[in-house]
């Protein structure tokens, strides 16, 4: 699809009261919990190339999820399960409760250092990041061999975008059919994307070559694919009852524009 008709059904991915995001086309909420990380990587694309509504949106599903509750993951006007929690400083609300890992407060670093006026509970994100980088060259030598590691391939690369260097030499194969990876390197990338239907029975074979970014499993956030997995049909050839918000494509299109 092209980038406006992907920046479009992002845009309608939030709630335009509450800005609470979506990340299927269900438009639902769900236990999605990695809204921070992406919605922040999105901000700061989205302000990059001066999409001020989208930026908006983006800001404010962020500026709420600081605020509903220590932790929150994602948030409702509605408890969608058990593990939810009502909120109250954002009475009316549920929250999901989990302790952010590295590329949540990474993705909102990202937004505030391209313009969001937000404020980050998390002091640390930059020195973690420096952490992270200098063992880059390991990494990327590593990861190549070490398939438990490829889990770790996106937050080394946004490590890399919040502290705006470029990564190591040893990881540049990386960015080989991944846009967002390759805008890091500073390189043009122009791809594919892969349908952002799954397959209710698909299957990943492994490969020994990078596979075509558009044979990756579609999710929520496509970047953070192995780069050895191609995903297909396990036979049946029925699909998903919901798409997949396509915001991995236009933080993709939009970095990309900036190079």
């Amino acid at each position: 699809m092209d980038t406006k008709t992907a920046r479009d059904i992002v845009v309608a991915a939030f709630d335009k009261k509450n800005y609470c995001y979506y990340h299927t086309s269900e438009h639902k909420p769900k236990s999605f919990i990695d809204g921070m990380a992406w919605a922040g990587v999105c901000c700061g694309a989205a302000l990059k190339v001066k999409d001020k509504e989208l930026a908006d949106f983006c800001a404010g599903f962020l500026a709420n999820l600081l605020l509903v509750g220590k932790d929150a993951r994602n948030y409702a006007q509605s408890q969608p399960d058990s593990d939810w929690i009502p909120s109250t400083t954002m009475p009316g609300f549920w929250y999901l409760k989990k302790a952010q890992s590295f590329a949540g407060p990474a993705g909102l670093q990202f937004a505030i250092d391209n313009g969001a006026k937000l404020e980050t509970p998390f002091k640390d994100v930059k020195k973690t990041a420096k952490w992270m980088c200098a063992g880059g060259w390991l990494f990327g030598l590593s990861v190549k061999f070490l398939s438990s590691l490829r889990q770790h391939i996106n937050s080394m690369f946004t490590a890399y975008l919040i502290l705006g260097k470029k990564p190591s030499s040893t990881m540049l194969w990386m960015c080989e059919e991944n846009p967002y990876f390759s805008y890091v390197a500073g390189k043009k990338c122009a791809v594919a994307y892969p349908p952002t239907r799954r397959f209710a029975n698909g299957q990943e074979k492994t490969s020994k070559k990078v596979v075509q970014f558009q044979k990756a499993e579609p999710s929520a956030w496509v970047f953070r694919r192995d780069p050895f997995n191609e995903y297909c049909d396990a036979g049946s050839g029925q699909l998903m009852p919901y798409d997949y918000t396509p915001i991995a494509q236009v933080v993709g299109d939009y970095l990309q524009k900036t190079l």
